[in-house]
């Protein structure tokens, strides 16, 4: 019984704890995402700069 209770406390937050809001307000894209989607591309594209350099690198020697 005590189980069951604690689980519809977690339902609601309490007032002091902020709430994290995954939905969009606005038109578009969430702009976090964005972010992250940038940073992620960013990384991916250096990786194969880099693999590419090191694959001329060996072949020319």
């Amino acid at each position: 019984m005590a189980t069951g209770s604690r689980q519809q406390r977690q339902k609601f937050p309490r007032p002091d704890e902020p709430v994290l809001n995954l939905a969009s307000c606005g038109s578009g894209p969430d702009p976090r995402l964005v972010k992250l989607v940038r940073l992620l591309a960013r990384r991916a594209a250096r990786k194969a700069y880099l693999e590419m350099l090191e694959e001329r690198r060996t072949t020319r020697s």
